[in-house]
């Protein structure tokens, strides 16, 4: 018998199962959400050189911008952090649709290719490429569960009564997640299975036909009450039976292009008519793996309110955000690499977007080395053995090491949780002289994050200070994949040291500015970067051609530093709390790059005193900020 009169069978009990499956869902979280830059889309034009009409001024844009609860935002940093930000927030069951493009577990790593051009048009070009996201899980593919189980559970929370969820994806996985899907959204949810045929790609093999399509696993919160507007697709005919002249063709609705006759039909399940890119469109962006935005239109259009959101957790370079932009319903982007924030944040800056904030997780780094399961002192004492140090005590971040160049250092690292600041530098540079009862040559700082305006600020407090420490001071960045060696064994650490690099700070200074009063209560600032020094490029060394590659790099980055720049933007009138960008020029990528000004002008409203700061980031990642300013000196 298939079951006796005491056991009763469970319907639809089927759920995937494997080692690592987490027992319960991610506990909710007091994760706060801190605004790193209001973004109000103001770009420099070629055309002008910079030069605004003396009646447009900044105040006036301010009035665009809406309470930050309201704007649309660009989240850096994990999304499984980022989505309980956004639940403390208060943001379960308000989003309306949500789309995610996630890694494929394709088992590679994708990058970015970003052409630098020289000075002059005849110098020859560079081609450096930047990783955009690892695709590879040393566990397999129950890591790669591991990663998007508790994430969907989340999703699921953040999904509004009548939402949808798309998640696209590939013959990898597709069929695990859909199972986990029916697990979390539950079966009954289940709406379609869309087919998204394109001609790239997709060679064929000894054995098996050529990978020509994707997935996307269609679900609804509750498909009695979801938004859906079925979309349009034209179905080609037989031109032996329809003339586009014919009376009963126009009757029909029946139309013609340059393909043959066709007629408007509900939407199938099979996207064969949306193509993937063409190498010259001008959507590209040298991104791996970006979609073309006719596949979002399509889907946003089709389960999106007017008034709606739209999230994507897995943002890539904004194509999401971009097409809900445009198609004018709000959005909510979060991206864990930098690359991809950079180019969402062009991307939108360049199409005109309505002021956004770009956001991240306040103490990520924190938040980070408790999701992986470390201690914040564990953690400190690591990445000082990964630099080579020997921690001198358990809780001060302190290290000793003797340099390639023998010149014994004292190593510092920072607190995960706060920026590194000017002032605990220099009461470190004046405790080298007496610690230990040496006198250490050099200091060497490690940092998550460094305070605003940080190496001005400290050649201000070391010249004005009455010790004068006569030490060589070298600020380095603690790389973002850190974490990828938390859970290695204290056995690897030495292995490990000199894999890791620890690339010095860009140094950014700016020019004092150059202010021209209009009158009627309005000036003209110009600003310029004066300085910006790069003591480390990240590209390898291995090769005989990658020293070469790294040497012309460096060289171009002393004689034209605003080659490498990617992005910089101004705040004219900087609070102290939150950086307005109110100006950008960005280089663009492939056939549209260019080298960007490194000065700009505005008109604003005339002012005693005011703090102008500027922010760079560089075609690596690397972003530093500076302040000039007018009225006064202050530091």
């Amino acid at each position: 018998m298939a079951a006796t009169n005491n056991t009763r069978r469970r319907k639809d009990s089927i759920k995937l199962v494997w080692d690592t499956k987490p027992g319960r869902p991610p506990k909710p979280r007091d994760i706060e959400l801190q605004t790193a830059e209001v973004v109000i889309p103001n770009p420099h034009d070629d055309r002008d050189l910079g030069q605004r009409d003396a009646g447009i001024t900044v105040p006036s844009l301010h009035r665009l911008v809406a309470p930050f609860p309201q704007m649309n935002r660009l989240i850096w940093g994990d999304n499984l952090l980022a989505m309980q930000g956004l639940l403390a927030e208060g943001y379960e069951g308000r989003i309306n649709l949500i789309y995610i493009d996630p890694p494929f577990d394709s088992k590679a790593d994708y990058s970015r290719r970003i052409i630098i051009k020289g000075k002059e048009s005849t110098e020859e070009t560079s081609v450096i490429e930047r990783l955009a996201y690892k695709d590879t899980w040393v566990d397999g593919t129950d890591a790669y569960l591991d990663m998007l189980y508790p994430r969907l559970q989340l999703m699921k929370r953040l999904l509004a009564e009548d939402g949808s969820i798309y998640v696209h994806l590939d013959w990898h996985v597709g069929h695990y997640v859909k199972v986990i899907m029916d697990e979390i959204f539950g079966k009954e949810n289940f709406i379609n299975e869309i087919i998204w045929c394109y001609r790239t790609g997709g060679i064929p093999e000894k054995l098996g036909y050529a990978k020509k399509h994707d997935v996307l696993l269609f679900y609804s919160r509750k498909p009695k009450s979801a938004f859906f507007k079925l979309p349009k697709q034209k179905s080609y005919l037989d031109s032996k039976f329809f003339k586009p002249h014919q009376k009963k063709s126009k009757e029909l609705g029946i139309e013609e292009d340059y393909i043959g006759m066709f007629r408007w039909v509900g939407c199938r399940d099979v996207w064969d008519d949306i193509k993937a890119f063409h190498p010259r469109s001008s959507e590209r962006m040298r991104y791996a793996t970006q979609k073309p935005e006719e596949l979002l239109q399509r889907i946003v259009n089709a389960s999106c309110p007017d008034n709606g959101i739209v999230a994507d957790f897995f943002a890539g370079s904004g194509t999401t955000c971009a097409v809900a932009e445009k198609l004018g319903r709000g959005w909510i982007g979060c991206e864990l690499g930098k690359l991809g924030i950079q180019a969402a944040c062009a991307r939108l800056v360049e199409m005109g977007a309505k002021p956004f904030v770009i956001q991240s997780i306040d103490n990520y780094q924190r938040e980070m080395i408790y999701l992986t399961g470390g201690r914040i002192r564990e953690m400190r004492h690591l990445i000082l053995k990964l630099y080579g140090a020997s921690p001198t005590d358990k809780a001060s971040g302190l290290g000793v090491r003797k340099a390639p160049d023998g010149v014994e250092e004292l190593v510092y690292v920072g607190y995960p949780d706060r920026p590194v600041t000017a002032k605990k530098v220099e009461q470190l540079a004046i405790r080298t002289q007496k610690l230990d009862g040496r006198r250490y040559k050099r200091l060497i700082i490690l940092g998550w994050d460094y305070e605003c305006n940080y190496h001005q600020a400290l050649e201000t407090r070391i010249g004005a200070s009455k010790d004068k420490p006569k030490v060589q001071i070298e600020s380095r960045d603690i790389p973002p994949d850190i974490y990828d060696y938390l859970k290695k064994s204290n056995d690897d650490i030495e292995a490990l040291a000199g894999k890791i690099k620890f690339y010095k700070r860009p140094y950014l200074r700016l020019e004092n500015p150059d202010i021209k009063d209009l009158g009627d209560g309005k000036v003209q600032i110009k600003i310029a970067i004066k300085h910006y020094i790069l003591g480390d490029i990240p590209v390898g060394h291995a090769s005989r051609r990658e020293r070469e590659s790294h040497n012309a790099l460096m060289k171009l980055a002393s004689d034209n530093f605003a080659a490498l720049i990617d992005y910089w933007a101004v705040d004219w009138d900087y609070d102290g709390l939150t950086f307005k960008s109110q100006w950008q020029a960005f280089r663009n990528n492939g056939r549209k790059a260019k080298t960007i000004p490194i000065s700009a002008t505005e008109t604003v409203q005339k002012k005693e005193k005011r703090t102008i700061a500027a922010r760079v980031v560089d075609i690596f990642g690397n972003d530093a900020t500076a302040f000039a300013f007018s009225g006064g000196s202050d530091t």
